[in-house]
């Protein structure tokens, strides 16, 4: 990726405005296009700016939308920020609180989600990058596995293992649900809160064996009776 530089000079308030609107802009085309068919005049006409204010800010669209996408990748990163409201020891609320930015950012900004998966498959950088984010956050589990798991009898490796698997769960359903649209799919109408709900439930079933705790759920109870006796 490529970053601004950070010895660039400082920028003024209303510099800072433009860049952030070219920013905003661009994030609103890649919704509408990928990053292939976006062109500096489609950003800086949704943006309500001359054309050669974008160089002022960025030297290419592959730097602005790095920069776009870091943004957006940061968000994922900040444990934090997602948890703030999650009581220690609360398993299924903090996964809800990771799949709620996770489907937000697939519901309302698609684009986004289509780009990181676009440059993904372009770019070896980036792909290296955005596959460290995603470990960053999976390590959180696998570090907390033994003290949530004390019996567990799991090497390290087999505890990477096992959360690699199970952090599958719902990738694929947020893609073809909100960037491919799948009308078979979008025969069930969910909320982003039920969503993120339903897949915190699928990810807690298969990595506590049990089902989440019911007082806990406000879309998803139909979960509950999918059982053997």
């Amino acid at each position: 990726m490529n970053p601004a530089k950070p010895d660039s000079p400082r920028r003024s308030a209303r510099g800072e405005a433009a860049r952030q609107r070219l920013m905003d802009a661009a994030v609103r085309v890649l919704d509408r296009v990928g990053f292939h068919q976006m062109r500096i005049k489609d950003v800086t006409h949704e943006a309500g700016v001359a054309t050669g204010l974008f160089y002022h800010y960025f030297k290419d669209l592959r730097q602005l939308v790095d920069e776009v996408l870091d943004a957006h990748i940061a968000e994922f990163e900040a444990v934090d920020v997602i948890e703030r409201e999650v009581s220690k020891g609360d398993w299924f609320n903090r996964l809800r609180a990771h799949y709620e930015i996770c489907v937000r950012v697939h519901a309302e900004h698609p684009g986004i989600m289509r780009c990181i998966a676009q440059f993904s498959a372009d770019d070896p950088v980036f792909r290296e990058r955005w596959k460290r984010s995603f470990n960053r956050r999976l390590d959180l589990l696998v570090e907390v596995f033994p003290y949530v798991f004390p019996d567990c009898r799991l090497s390290t490796p087999e505890v990477e293992l096992l959360v690699h698997g199970l952090s599958g769960v719902g990738k694929e359903l947020m893609a073809e649900y909100y960037i491919d649209r799948d009308p078979v799919l979008r025969q069930v109408e969910l909320s982003q809160e039920a969503m993120a709900e339903w897949l915190a439930a699928l990810l807690y079933r298969g990595l506590f064996a049990c089902n989440p705790p019911a007082e806990q759920l406000r879309h998803a109870q139909q979960i509950l009776t999918i059982r053997r006796n």
